[in-house]
């Protein structure tokens, strides 16, 4: 259905031109009759106008938009349904400017500097949006805006265009048919039909915004592959780090140091490892660039299948005319050729009418004529990806996973881990909870102002501690009462201390057999992730940044567990290492902080043990999972055993909590 100039839409937008068509309907730039004011109208094509489910995504799409109170959100001026036409209409904002896929195909990679604003402006709408449980899920640069700013010392305005197929996830209307979202940018929960759409399926896309933008190249090797090809890199192939795929394209040096972390938070398989919404992944890129410290970098090197994945059904999706580019029998968005001018007056209505992809074909009606109704003809291909561990069930206490007893043989019979962990012997251990985190100092501030934990002191003592110069500077490493380390985990923290705070949350410390099953399971692995070596991407231990601080501090370096830079020198943030979580779901296992244990040290026997608590008594407690500073690999092994005083408060120290498991 094309409108005529002249004709005026719902009373009082008089049609100028006509600018675009696409699979929705028609976008005319228009007058508004009561202001004076050019605006952009999108009309629904006529074949549409009669689809309820066309019209009732369109009524959504006014309404997604007023609930987003941010500049840089489309403005909806207005919507209804046109009495002349019988067609629903949008009435938006008219903007001047580009889409941020053109400004990137005019000019090539962008500045890190000019990435910051982008993202910091994106992360204004999007942290009110997830706010609201509001979710764009198809987040693609031809779906953002640069338009001109209207505010003093801010060189653009940047919008998010096409809130229209946002999922209210307080109110899901989708029937869960059809996915949405576009290929080179979807989640990967969004090739599911039945998949769950969080507000980290719009984390996903800024991960591979932000690497186009500071590359001037799409992130995926399958870029201009056919679909299936795409998909499955997408779903199942291992996920290099950014560098590693910056430097394969030619473009490493354009990426600012650490972009490797922030990315593996973004774009990871497993939402729960993913930054928990918009606002906190845009900040955090922000505090990046800036050389500042960010809280919940992990350092991903290769993100690929975890254990406990689930397989999903990567269906056949419908095309339609409105995309460019056949591959495979499917249609999958091309780059668009570079835009022949500098600025273009483009009414932000565009970005769902002239972006191809899943995005503008995946509303159709799968009985709406022509194309757009055929699925492909290739059956479903089942494919492995990351499925968020499921949080805890009523049987755990919040912010713990259940562990599923089982038996194992405890220690090892390696030469390097030592005679702490020898003999092997065969322990049985009952289902338990473990806290999915060390214990941080957010939460434990928590508990000392209920008068239930002790107030601990920031300040490091241990026995063989003599120098005053190395205290002060292990103190300023501890994290209780520094701003800026609320999701820390509480460390320079004693025994007592974590066993009164372990027993107010009606708890206890682990003992040393319920930890190693955690983190080795019966299979014994090497570390909590797996068999592979530990490296910046899998823990925090002492890297490249901790052997360059201890120099700074005058300091003998004794060695470094791995080479390259994990973004910490001392504590990180827990969920910080999403690519070394264990089977069971559980953080830093590894690195951090070493953990309290309940257990006092004492050699092992060859009995076979049910539930074992260690001995009776003892001088010394046995703390596992190595710190920030472990300098040799068998640190980080999960049999590995390291023995201190109780009262001693070490900055490389904390703990977590065990809880009895309730099935009902």
């Amino acid at each position: 259905m094309t409108i005529e100039p002249g004709y005026v839409v719902g009373g009082d937008f008089r049609v100028v031109e006509h600018l675009a068509s696409g699979g929705m309907g028609s976008v005319y730039t228009v007058e508004q009759l009561s202001t004076g004011k050019r605006r952009a109208v999108k009309v629904i094509s006529a074949n549409l106008a009669a689809n309820e489910r066309a019209r009732e995504r369109f009524v959504l799409e006014a309404r997604v938009g007023s609930k987003i109170d941010s500049d840089h959100v489309v403005e909806v001026v207005s919507a209804g349904i046109d009495e002349g036409s019988g067609a629903p209409f949008l009435v938006m904002e008219f903007l001047e400017g580009e889409e941020l896929a053109d400004v990137v195909q005019r000019r090539g990679a962008l500045p890190a500097s000019e990435v910051k604003e982008i993202f910091t402006q994106l992360g204004h709408a999007l942290g009110l949006a997830h706010a609201q449980g509001i979710v764009h899920r198809d987040l693609k640069p031809e779906n953002i805006f640069v338009g001109v700013s209207r505010r003093q010392g801010v060189p653009f305005t940047v919008k998010i265009l096409d809130f229209g197929i946002a999922k209210l996830v307080a109110e899901r209307t989708n029937d869960g048919t059809q996915p949405m979202g576009t290929p080179l940018y979807m989640a990967p929960e969004q090739t599911d039909r039945n998949g769950a759409i969080a507000p980290t399926s719009d984390v996903w896309p800024l991960g591979l915004i932000a690497f186009y933008l500071l590359t001037g190249q799409s992130y995926w090797a399958a870029a201009n592959d056919t679909m299936s090809q795409l998909l499955r890199e997408v779903v199942l192939e291992p996920l290099e780090p950014a560098s590693e795929r910056a430097a394969a394209l030619g473009v490493a040096d354009e990426l600012p140091p650490g972009f490797d972390a922030w990315f593996a938070r973004c774009v990871v398989r497993d939402p729960s490892q993913r930054f928990p919404d918009g606002g906190t992944c845009t900040q955090a890129l922000a505090a990046l660039i800036d050389g500042r410290p960010a809280a919940s970098l992990p350092n991903a090197k290769t993100v690929g299948l975890t254990p406990g994945q689930a397989p999903v059904a990567i269906r056949p999706a419908v095309t339609g005319a409105a995309t460019a580019g056949s591959v495979g029998g499917t249609e999958i968005e091309r780059a668009r050729p570079a835009s022949s001018s500098a600025t273009k007056v483009v009414p932000v209505a565009l970005g769902l009418l002239l972006a191809g992809g899943v995005a503008g074909f995946l509303l159709l009606d799968r009985e709406t004529e022509g194309p757009a109704a055929s699925p492909s003809a290739s059956a479903p291909v089942a494919v492995a990806t990351s499925a968020a561990p499921s949080t805890a069930p009523p049987s755990c206490p919040e912010g713990s996973r259940p562990i599923d007893g089982g038996s194992m043989f405890m220690g090892s019979a390696e030469e390097d881990l030592g005679e702490d962990v020898r003999p092997t012997h065969s322990v049985k251990v009952s289902s338990y909870c473990l806290d999915e985190t060390e214990v941080t100092v957010e939460a434990y501030g928590a508990c000392l102002k209920s008068g239930k934990c002790p107030k601990p002191l920031a300040v490091v003592s241990f026995p063989g501690l003599t120098d005053d110069a190395k205290k002060e500077t292990f103190s300023s490493l501890c994290t209780f009462g520094v701003d800026g380390r609320e999701k820390h985990p509480l460390n320079c923290v004693t025994h007592q201390e974590a066993t009164a705070y372990c027993r107010a949350q009606g708890g206890r410390l682990p003992t040393e057999a319920e930890w190693e099953f955690a983190a080795r399971g019966p299979s014994q692995r090497k570390y909590p992730w797996g068999e592979a070596e530990p490296d910046p991407t899998r823990l925090n231990a002492a890297g490249d940044e901790h052997a360059t601080w201890q120099k700074d501090q005058g300091m003998k370096v004794y060695g470094q567990m791995y080479e390259g830079d994990d973004g910490f020198v001392g504590t990180a943030p827990v969920k910080s290492f999403a690519a070394g979580v264990s089977e069971g779901g559980i953080y830093d296992l590894a690195g951090n902080v070493w953990e309290w244990t309940g257990d006092w040290y004492g050699p092992y026997g060859e009995t076979e043990l049910t539930d074992p608590t260690g001995p009776a008594e003892g001088e010394k407690r046995v703390v596992r999972g190595g710190g920030f500073n472990g300098l040799r690999p068998s640190w980080a092994r999960p049999a590995w055993r390291y023995k201190i005083e109780p009262d001693a408060r070490s900055h490389a120290i904390g703990f977590r909590c065990v809880y009895e498991r309730r099935d009902d």
